[in-house]
């Protein structure tokens, strides 16, 4: 069975504004870099997070991808904590993936891009939750999406 390649997650680029995202000490602002486009804001202690229902398939893992732009040099950069997690038909927690990304701060401004694979789910998943949580500095994140590929 083929795992479908398409992003699961709606409104990720937030060009129609913030929902379905929810969180806290998050907004939207002007991407810097390109005219008319929409970036998120991130600061200390923020959370960004959507829950998507779906069923896993066997087989298939996620992939999750996405962009930060960190345009301010502190000798501790920021430090970001991306998680995707499976829950159950209650929204209870079976798995979760977890990466700590500490961003770079390029010399030339521009949003560098994250990847990471997210293995197969448990078979009782009916929620997937995308959550990113800052605990130091500020940033901005923009363009994420997951999409299931086969293994």
């Amino acid at each position: 069975m083929s795992c479908s390649k398409r992003n699961i997650l709606s409104n990720g680029n937030f060009t129609k504004g913030l929902a379905p995202w929810r969180g806290r000490k998050i907004r939207l602002v002007p991407n810097p870099l390109k005219k008319g486009d929409t970036s998120l804001a991130m600061r200390g202690n923020s959370i960004l997070y959507q829950n998507v229902r779906t069923n896993v398939r066997p087989g298939c893992v996620y992939n999750l991808r996405f962009r930060i732009f960190n345009n301010r040099p502190s000798v501790k950069p920021p430090r970001l904590f991306a998680t995707v997690s499976y829950l159950d038909g209650r929204k209870r927690l079976l798995r979760s993936t977890p990466v700590l990304v500490e961003p770079p701060h390029p010399a030339i401004p521009q949003f560098t891009s994250f990847f990471t694979i997210v293995p197969p789910g448990p078979a009782a998943t009916r929620f997937i939750s995308v959550v990113f949580s800052l605990n130091r500095g500020s940033l901005l994140i923009d363009y994420i999406s997951i999409s299931a590929r086969n293994v």
